[in-house]
């Protein structure tokens, strides 16, 4: 009886380096040929983002790899395959009546969209030295914190960007780390720098221009 060897395809990002976005638990696939430092950094080039000058934030990820976590956007790259068309919103000014009854008999009615508030510029400077922004991201979410708005009461959760300051091989100008965390909704900012191993302490707070609750 002859055995018969079944060979099991490789996955498409065999051979790469996977590394995990910074504060949240998306994987990206590093480019080939990538350096990936022990550290986080912010110019590791992946699929997604192949500009070292547009990365985001990574670290090093020696877990194991499912799919699932993976970027789409990294996995979409490696195919070949096209980004989506983006879904655009049908925006309306008023509530205008609409032909259709519901199954009680009543008239529908279309809703308004909610306010859309302008994001604030993130501070390009502290202390005199430039501050280089990772792209906004969802925060990851806490289960011993809440994900909502202090201010409008949005169920959140809100975004994150990272930032650093400083040249790692300069003696005299350190690597500083920032944070930042706004609501997708009313557009309140908080920005922080981060002093020791944890602590965060605030620079600038962008105060939103909705009213207080309007979303709770």
């Amino acid at each position: 009886m002859t055995a018969l060897v079944v060979e099991t395809q490789a996955p498409i990002w065999a051979g790469r380096a996977i590394v995990r976005a910074a504060g949240r638990m998306a994987l990206h696939v590093a480019l080939a040929g990538a350096q990936v430092p022990d550290a986080i950094m912010f110019t590791v080039p992946v699929e997604c983002r192949p500009d070292a000058t547009s990365a985001p934030g990574v670290r090093p990820w020696a877990g194991p790899v499912d799919e699932q976590h993976l970027c789409a956007s990294c996995l979409r790259a490696l195919r070949g395959e096209p980004e989506p068309e983006p879904a655009w919103p049908v925006l309306t000014d008023a509530a205008d009546s609409l032909p259709g009854l519901d199954h009680s008999g009543r008239r529908l009615r279309a809703v308004p969209d909610l306010p859309t508030y302008t994001a604030p510029a993130l501070p390009t400077e502290h202390g005199g030295q430039p501050i280089r922004w990772s792209e906004w991201i969802e925060a990851p979410k806490l289960s011993h914190y809440s994900a909502g708005c202090d201010w409008c009461g949005d169920p959140g959760p809100c975004l994150m960007a990272g930032g650093r300051q400083g040249n790692p091989l300069a003696k005299d100008n350190p690597l500083r780390w920032f944070a930042a965390y706004r609501c997708s909704y009313c557009q309140e900012m908080n920005v922080y720098e981060q002093v020791g191993a944890a602590d965060l302490k605030p620079i600038a707070h962008f105060k939103p221009k909705s009213p207080t609750g309007a979303r709770a």
